[in-house]
């Protein structure tokens, strides 16, 4: 385990200069932070534990090749985070929160009640169409926006018992996601971007860094009781049997709940069996440096770019979300038809072009998401929704670590053109407002 230790203090001490760097209060929005937790829960966390005195196996080899990877890939991120933030954001001129930074309540009631509308519609007959389905999933995010500017409103106006009721509410997606779907990552990402946003409120303190160590704990806790479960959790969802049968279930759960424990090798082996995205990059690595398949020489990231464009403007367009049978196709591992593995960022930007694919991506997303956090922060400090809901939401799509990046890139286009949709709404509402007040 040995090999290991080095790599995993390297990512960890990279993660935290990062976030010291461009997690300052009020000049980020949590973007940032949320991509390096995720990547975090993905890339650093099984390593971390595999330190660790435990009897469980584990391929080192490949784990170990893995987060060599995903070290390169954080560095370069914080590389392309600094460029971004040297880039002055003339055109919205302060990231100084205004005398009156809240969001207009109406419009934050109108992301939210059309978030949460448009997640019921999910479940629709209509939303099999891909191009609605695309928009319909966008849109659903629009109820996280809708909590995250109810604690913001909340923390401007110093209510602080009703900024820690909506963190509450943000705390039962995953319970949702659960209940309606079977998924507790869904909800999880959703969670953790309402909390990253919070934190961007004020400045890091060590009493905030005890608190994320506390949740951390119970959030791993709650990870391993869901995955004793989740064959029976699942199963109950999607034979579509009744509330009272999945609440049931959950109360079970609940009941016999199971404190994360790393002595206990059942509880390592579900982290590990999941989380360790280590393991998929580091056998991609071994099988294409043995000359077992070819590198992707950018196709996949060809695909993300042609991802954007619409299948009702394109019918035949051969590109699907999802990552397909790539991670196969690159490392020779075989899955079980009803198993859905993720490629990940880290792999997918390798299999296209070694080490160099992985750092030239990082840089990429680094200088992307610090470019959104502070636009999206200015936006939100002077009031104005329409401008925020327009560079946060689209970058919400990068957020899905374990992903491809078709995903990320067809999320974003549909998510940019939701938050145009709803600026032009709410600049319509403001204006009803303002003649209803002054009729002359």
């Amino acid at each position: 385990m040995t090999g290991l230790a080095p790599w995993v203090v390297a990512w960890l001490v990279v993660a935290v200069v990062v976030v010291r760097r461009h997690a300052r209060a009020d000049r980020h929005v949590g973007l940032l932070v949320a991509y390096l937790l995720s990547l975090a829960a993905l890339h650093w966390l099984a390593p971390a534990l595999y330190l660790l005195p435990w009897d469980g196996e584990v391929d080192l080899d490949a784990t170990l090749e893995g987060l060599r990877q995903s070290t390169f890939a954080i560095m370069a991120l914080g590389v392309g985070a600094e460029v971004a933030a040297r880039q002055e954001i003339r055109t919205i001129g302060t990231e100084e929160v205004g005398p009156d930074a809240r969001i207009p309540s109406r419009l934050v009631n109108m992301y939210l009640v059309s978030g949460a509308s448009l997640y019921v519609a999910l479940f629709s007959a209509g939303s099999r169409l891909p191009t609605v389905r695309a928009l319909v999933s966008c849109g659903s995010a629009l109820m996280v926006v809708g909590i995250a500017l109810k604690c913001w409103n909340a923390w401007q106006e110093g209510k602080t018992w009703r900024l820690w009721s909506w963190l509450g509410a943000a705390l039962g997606l995953p319970v949702m996601t659960v209940l309606s779907q079977g998924f507790l990552g869904y909800g999880y990402a959703a969670m953790l971007m309402v909390v990253t946003f919070c934190i961007s409120f004020r400045q890091w303190s060590w009493k905030a860094v005890a608190l994320g160590l506390v949740a951390a704990y119970f959030g791993m806790s709650v990870y391993v009781t869901y995955m004793r479960d989740r064959d029976d959790i699942r199963e109950t969802v999607w034979t579509g049997e009744n509330t009272a049968a999945r609440l049931a279930l959950l109360d079970a759960a609940v009941s016999s709940f199971e404190w994360f424990d790393w002595r206990n090798a059942r509880h390592i082996e579900r982290v590990s069996g999941r989380l360790n995205q280590n393991y998929l990059v580091g056998s991609a690595v071994l099988y294409l440096r043995q000359g077992y398949s070819e590198f992707a020489k950018g196709d996949t990231l060809v695909q993300g770019a042609l991802a954007v464009i619409p299948r009702v403007l394109w019918p035949d367009k051969p590109i699907v979300a999802g990552s397909g049978d790539l991670v196969s196709q690159y490392t020779g591992l075989h899955f079980g038809e009803d198993t859905s593995v993720g490629i990940g960022h880290v792999m997918e930007a390798y299999v296209s072009f070694g080490t160099r694919g992985v750092v030239g991506s990082f840089f990429v997303i680094g200088l992307l998401l610090v470019l959104a956090d502070r636009s999206a922060a200015a936006y939100r400090n002077l009031g104005d929704a329409g401008r925020f809901l327009i560079c946060y939401l689209p970058a919400l799509g990068l957020l899905q670590v374990g992903g491809s990046f078709v995903e990320a890139t067809a999320t974003a286009a549909g998510s940019y053109a939701v938050a145009i949709l709803f600026w032009r709404l709410g600049h319509l509402l403001t204006v009803r407002a303002k003649s209803a007040l002054d009729p002359t």
